[in-house]
């Protein structure tokens, strides 16, 4: 039973305008910089709080701007981009975690039907690794979901259309004392 996962999922619209170059930096969060819904809202000192203490909720916070990725004067190139942010998972629960959190691409804001906990507020038992979604996503998972092929419960997936992950890997980090990689 998950009592409470935060789950951020930033969503980043893709049009076919011409290329421009998108930076910002957010020092807190606020109703004009991240468009919310579903449970997502922000604290009184900026932090963005995507769910609550109630099971299976599921909250988005939305860039309220298309980001252009292709190159419109050219059909072979593609954008590259970098993201980088701080989260936290937490759970009410001290034995079951929760399932962790997704950053999207996707055409447009809204995934109506989605459900919450193993689907991460992105697909449904019906449209999960349906080709016509058109979603990358980065997911951050925290539970093991065998029906998903998750590695372990504490992994990175690269998710194309569904939640069955093209690449993976357990999720670590380089430590700058004594150097490798730890989980």
């Amino acid at each position: 039973m998950i009592a409470m996962f935060f789950k951020l999922l930033i969503l980043t619209l893709a049009s076919l305008a011409a290329a421009e170059d998108v930076n910002f930096t957010y020092n807190g969060f606020r109703s004009d910089n991240l468009s919310l819904d579903g449970s997502a809202q922000f604290t009184s000192n900026g932090l963005l709080m995507v769910t609550n203490d109630t099971e299976e909720q599921k909250g988005h916070a939305f860039y309220p701007n298309p980001v252009t990725f292709k190159n419109s004067y050219s059909n072979s190139n593609v954008f590259s981009f970098s993201t980088i942010f701080v989260f936290a998972v937490r759970s009410v629960s001290t034995t079951l975690g929760g399932h962790g959190m997704a950053f999207v691409i996707a055409p447009k804001r809204g995934f109506p039907g989605a459900y919450g906990g193993p689907f991460l507020g992105l697909f449904n038992r019906t449209n999960n690794g349906n080709p016509t979604n058109h979603v990358f996503a980065v997911e951050l998972d925290t539970v093991r979901s065998a029906s998903f092929n998750d590695i372990d419960n504490n992994h990175v997936g690269i998710d194309i259309n569904g939640l069955n992950s093209t690449g993976f890997a357990s999720a670590a980090y380089y430590a700058k004392k004594n150097g490798g990689l730890r989980n």
